[in-house]
C-alpha cells in the first residue's frame, strides 16, 4: 500500500468529531431554550402581561375617574339648577311678603285714617251739638232780654204768637191733612207753657183745624226754644233750631279747610 500524501491527510474530515460538535450543539441549544430562553420568554410574558394588566388598571382607572367626572359635572349642574330654584323661590316669596306687609302697611294706614277721621267727625259732631246748644240758648236768653227790653213781652208769648200765626197761614191741603185724623194733637214745646199760653194755644187748633179735637202739651228741651204741632204723621213748627242753621252751615264751612288738609295727607 503506497503511501497517502501530507496534504491529503490535513483535508480529511473527522465526522465522528463533527458529529459529536453537532451533538455539543444541539444540547447547548435544547439546555439554552430550556434553562435561558424559555425563563426568558415566560418572564417576559409575564413583565408584558403586567404592563397589559397595568395598561388595563389604568384605562379602568382611567374610565372610573371620566365616570366620576361626569357624575359630578351631573351633580354640579343638578345643583345649580337646585340652586336657582331657590333662589327664584326665595325671591318669588320675598316679592309676595313684601307685597304682603305693603297691602297690611297700606290697610293699617287706612285703618287708622278712618279711625282718625271717624273720631274726628265724632268730636266734630259733638262740639257742634254742644255749640248749638250753646247758640240757641243764648240766643234765647238774649231775645227774651230783648223782647222785654223792646215790647214788654215774654219770648214765650211771642213765641206761641209766631206759631199761631203760621198755623193761620196753611194752605189748604196742609190744614186738611191735619184735620182729617182721629188722633190727638200733640203741642211740644221746648219751655213750659203756662195755663193762659195753652189756652190761646188750644183755642186756635179748635179754631184752625178741627172743634172738640183733643190736644196735649209735652216739655221738649230739644226743640231749642220753639214749639211744634205733630197730627197723623204730619207737623207744623216754629223752632230757633231753624235759625241755627247758617250757623252750622258757617261752622261746617270753617272746619271744611282743616279737613281738606287732613285728606290731602
Amino acid at each position: 500500500m503506497s503511501p497517502r500524501p501530507r496534504g491529503a491527510d490535513s483535508m480529511t474530515i473527522d465526522w465522528v468529531t463533527v458529529s459529536a460538535q453537532i451533538v455539543n450543539f444541539l444540547i447547548l441549544v435544547w439546555l439554552l431554550k430550556r434553562f435561558l430562553y424559555q425563563p426568558v420568554i415566560r418572564a417576559m410574558d409575564r413583565r408584558e402581561q403586567r404592563v397589559s394588566n397595568r395598561l388595563n388598571e389604568a384605562q379602568e382607572r382611567e374610565q372610573a375617574a371620566e365616570d366620576r367626572a361626569r357624575q359630578f359635572e351631573k351633580k354640579s349642574e343638578s345643583l345649580d339648577r337646585r340652586r336657582d330654584e331657590i333662589l327664584n323661590q326665595a325671591r318669588e316669596d320675598a316679592a309676595r311678603e313684601k307685597k304682603q306687609m305693603l297691602e297690611d302697611a297700606r290697610a293699617e294706614v287706612a285703618g287708622t285714617r278712618r279711625h282718625w277721621q271717624q273720631q274726628a267727625n265724632a268730636e266734630k259732631e259733638e262740639f257742634l251739638a254742644n255749640l248749638r246748644h250753646a247758640a240757641a240758648e243764648a240766643i234765647q236768653a238774649i231775645a227774651r232780654k230783648g223782647l222785654r227790653d223792646l215790647a214788654d213781652a215774654e219770648l214765650e208769648e211771642r213765641i206761641v204768637h209766631t206759631f199761631i200765626e203760621r198755623l193761620k197761614s196753611l194752605d189748604a191741603d196742609s190744614r186738611k191733612a191735619l184735620a182729617q185724623t182721629a188722633e190727638p194733637v200733640r203741642i211740644a214745646s221746648a219751655f213750659e207753657l203756662d195755663s193762659g199760653l195753652r189756652s190761646r194755644l188750644t183755642r186756635a187748633i179748635h179754631e184752625q183745624l178741627a172743634e172738640q179735637v183733643e190736644v196735649e202739651y209735652r216739655r221738649s228741651p230739644e226743640l231749642l226754644g220753639g214749639i211744634q204741632l205733630a197730627r197723623g204723621g204730619r207737623r207744623l213748627g216754629w223752632n230757633l233750631a231753624d235759625y241755627m242753621e247758617e250757623l252750622e252751615e258757617r261752622v261746617e264751612t270753617a272746619f271744611s279747610p282743616a279737613e281738606s288738609t287732613r285728606e290731602e295727607d
